[in-house]
């Protein structure tokens, strides 16, 4: 075996890494080498995965050693007792068409938004052990794989709650002319709520994504409200006392509205027992007064100490809800 052969081979290979100046045959006359392109490919791709968005939420448990096949595992499935929703007739397509995704189970809705956040998580560590100097394509090739999939997973998220979208859009749009604005507003509401909610604390998504829709919408509706005002003219300035008595009774409405709206928010962090035992108590359903412990035991077969327990349990979940959706603590 020709062991110069073999040395000047060894030596070609160890001066030519790919983000150094690579060796040429000096007759050829090159002017940009291939290992000097591939260099600054490779840190514009750097600086490309350094911008990616991996901002997580947290949890203990992306830190134990089984976390990945534990919380990367195939997404339960619904259980086949499940209603299926029947879709309205006369529906536009776009809005008929959000009722072919079945809505997310607890279960379901958990495991994606884990899924999600510990993909970023994953990614994000990656990232953080990149060598600036020299990144490392298998690297990069993984983060950006990770990325892609913790894209994927909220695009499953989102797909299954647009029609909340539209739900609350119906409520607070002040015609039909504006829905469909008002809907691809919520949209991206919807995008930012995904990103923002932290599954760790229990609560359903569709709480928090209610009040982000609503604290939009409201917004929205205080943003044109000023600029009506701002270029009022004079006539209707005249006669804005008037203006301003229909107004005052339509804010009142408004606000009653938001008060329900928010009621009913932090009610969905119960179960529909803690739920029940809460609405008769204070007499959130129907004309009648709340009822007393005994008679809410009496309604449910239950004791009276054993009604008393559970709607301090739950009073206590509507007080963490009232703090989390920034709701006047009850």
């Amino acid at each position: 075996m020709n062991t110069s052969i073999t040395r000047s081979k060894y030596r070609t290979r160890q001066a030519a890494p790919e983000c150094r100046k690579e060796l040429s045959d000096p007759r050829a006359g090159r002017s940009a080498p291939k290992g000097a392109r591939r260099c600054e490919d490779r840190a514009a791709r750097a600086a490309r995965v350094r911008e990616l968005p991996l901002d997580y939420m947290p949890s203990r448990e992306f830190k134990r050693p089984t976390a990945a096949a534990r919380i990367l595992a195939p997404t339960p499935e619904s259980p086949a007792t499940q209603r299926k929703v029947k879709r309205p007739t006369g529906l536009p397509p776009y809005l008929a068409s959000l009722y072919e995704v079945p809505l997310l189970t607890a279960e379901q809705e958990r495991h994606l938004f884990r899924k999600y956040n510990f993909l970023k998580y994953r990614a994000s560590k990656l990232r953080d052990e990149l060598d600036a100097s020299r990144p490392s394509t298998r690297q990069m090739d993984e983060i950006e794989s990770l990325h892609a999939q913790a894209v994927e997973t909220k695009n499953q998220i989102i797909r299954a709650n647009l029609r909340l979208v539209v739900s609350v859009a119906k409520k607070y749009t002040p015609g039909p002319d504006k829905f469909f604005e008002a809907v691809s507003e919520g949209n991206i509401s919807l995008m930012k709520a995904v990103e923002k909610f932290d599954y760790t604390r229990g609560f359903k998504f569709s709480t928090y994504a209610t009040w982000a829709l609503q604290k939009n919408y409201f917004r929205a509706y205080e943003t044109q409200s000023r600029y009506a005002d701002h270029f009022r003219s004079g006539h209707e300035e005249s006669l804005s006392w008037a203006a301003d008595r229909r107004t005052s009774g339509f804010e009142e409405e408004r606000l009653q509205a938001q008060r329900e709206e928010q009621v009913e928010t932090i009610l969905g962090c119960l179960s529909d027992r803690e739920r029940e035992i809460i609405a008769k108590r204070y007499g959130l359903k129907g004309p009648f007064e709340g009822q007393t412990l005994k008679e809410v035991g009496a309604d449910l077969g239950v004791s009276k100490e054993r009604i008393r327990q559970l709607e301090g349990r739950a009073l206590a979940k509507l007080r963490d809800a009232a703090v989390a959706n920034k709701i006047e603590a009850l």
